[in-house]
């Protein structure tokens, strides 16, 4: 039974690939036959990359130690005061220049093709 399954299959695939063939141009069947050249050329190097980071994975639990070495530090914050604290009144850039803003403006907009005003 299950031979004749085969045999069906195999039977309904040539025929769909024979009728295929005829009726494609052979511009579009160069690229049917490069597709599948390509995909099976991938195949072995997906197998490959399987199994090496297979073996890399079962490998890094027993390579890996529990905790770094080294001492271990709490971290460091750093903060520096702006101009305010140093009495000046405006707040000062990493380079001791105190800082103006500019004043607000207004958006403009250009619109192109309209003549001006």
């Amino acid at each position: 039974m299950r031979g004749v399954v085969y045999l069906s299959v195999f039977g309904f695939a040539a025929g769909l690939g024979v009728v295929i063939g005829t009726r494609l141009t052979s511009d579009a069947m160069a690229v049917v036959v490069g597709v599948v050249c390509g995909v099976l050329a991938s195949i072995p190097t997906s197998v490959f990359l399987l199994l090496l980071t297979r073996r890399f994975t079962e490998r890094a639990p027993s390579s890996t130690p529990s905790t770094p070495p080294g001492p271990m530090y709490p971290p460091v914050v750093v903060i520096q005061p702006d101009g305010r604290a140093s009495g000046r009144g405006v707040p000062a850039d990493p380079w001791g220049m105190p800082t103006l803003e500019a004043p607000p403006r207004e958006p403009g907009f250009t619109v192109v093709g309209e003549e001006e005003w």
